[in-house]
């Protein structure tokens, strides 16, 4: 196993478990408001999800498919690391694909996306 790719994908899973948090009140008092400012459109993410779910299903384990579902959220945002919100993702995929969300949280083992 090659030492660089699993530090990547470590820091990435590490990355999206740092933007998961609330910083302030502030954040709080307008969901609806962070959800129309993300970087990526709802719809773009539901189709993400639908094309990765049937891969990160596969995988077989809780931690794997956690890892992958962070991984490939991450790969989406991918030059806006900085404004990825767990909470947000979670909104956007509750909205625009629930079903595909549901099956992506039950394989890893999460109530909510904003867990990763």
């Amino acid at each position: 196993m090659r030492v660089r790719p699993v530090l990547v994908c470590v820091g990435l899973a590490a990355a999206l478990a740092l933007t998961g948090c609330k910083a302030s009140a502030d954040q709080e008092a307008a969901p609806a408001a962070a959800a129309q400012e993300a970087p990526i459109s709802a719809e773009a993410l539901c189709a993400h999800l639908k094309k990765e779910a049937p891969r990160i299903i596969a995988v077989g384990s809780e931690v794997g498919a956690m890892a992958q579902l962070s991984i490939s959220i991450a790969n989406l945002y991918d030059d806006h690391l900085d404004q990825l919100d767990g909470s947000v993702v979670d909104e956007q995929a509750l909205k625009t694909c629930p079903d595909v969300r549901a099956q992506l949280t039950k394989a890893a083992g999460i109530k909510s996306l904003a867990e990763l």
